[in-house]
């Protein structure tokens, strides 16, 4: 691959080779299925315009998987909770600029979820599109990287877990109960459709707020995520199916152990 400088902290210089041997050395290989979740402040001083920075950062990604691996990112979009109509194609990614970015690529789809959709590309692209309305089931796109022995990528991101409602939701801890959402969802064919929603909300009259900083250093201590110190920040692998089967074991003892 070609090797591109890509940002900057003082004098040190981040480059696409830099990041491609991060993801190599915890872990990343070929055909494998990433979910990127992404904070790019935590990256430095950008060297390129920013349509060239973030074709350059997805290159690297997509590289560092090949063409029998799948990328994925969150394009999550909370209109829908709020009566907007929610536009497949068209509604932006509410969780960052990389992420927007990549939904608009030709290359890739999206999934219909209202709430929590994501930008899929890759082998396994059609797999992932097949999904029911429950976000944190084992139908949803993080349930499918269970499956797959997938992997989630935190890219200078020390905060975004959302993968850790999995086993919250499996468990049906207290702190959480499902509220139903009734919304509209516009397809491709530009048909709108009543849509009901599923979701595992949390009970706000008693303390239920994640702890993602205990979580992070659990799942480190557990060695079910790797992580080297990039940039600003880390670069972190979580494998999903060791991440979730531990959690499970955690959670039945004490479910409210990192809130």
């Amino acid at each position: 691959m070609q090797n591109v400088n890509i940002s900057s902290i003082g004098k040190h210089i981040i480059s696409t080779i830099d990041l491609y041997e991060a993801l190599k050395s915890l872990g990343v290989k070929q055909g494998d299925v990433i979910c990127v979740h992404s904070q790019l402040m935590n990256l430095g001083k950008p060297l390129l315009k920013k349509q060239e920075f973030l074709e350059r950062i997805t290159e690297t990604l997509l590289e560092a998987i090949g063409e029998e691996g799948t990328l994925i990112m969150p394009t999550f979009s909370y209109s829908f909770c709020k009566n907007e109509v929610f536009d497949v194609q068209n509604t932006p990614s509410d969780v960052g600029i990389l992420t927007e970015y990549f939904r608009n690529m030709p290359y890739v789809k999206r999934t219909w979820h209202p709430i929590f959709s994501f930008a899929v590309s890759g082998a396994r692209t059609e797999e992932y599109l097949d999904i029911g309305p429950d976000a944190f089931s084992l139908d949803s796109v993080y349930g499918k990287m269970i499956r797959d022995d997938g992997k989630i990528v935190m890219m200078g991101a020390n905060a975004g877990y959302t993968f850790y409602y999995l086993a919250e939701e499996h468990l049906n801890v207290s702190h959480r109960y499902f509220k139903n959402f009734n919304g509209q969802i516009k397809y491709d064919n530009s048909q709108i459709v009543q849509t009901n929603i599923p979701y595992f909300v949390r009970d706000l009259s008693v303390k239920s707020d994640l702890d993602e900083k205990k979580l992070s250093e659990f799942l480190r201590k557990s060695d079910c995520q790797r992580q080297v110190k990039f940039a600003h920040g880390t670069l972190a692998v979580i494998e999903c199916e060791k991440a979730y089967s531990t959690l499970i074991s955690t959670l039945k003892s004490d479910e409210n152990i990192f809130l």
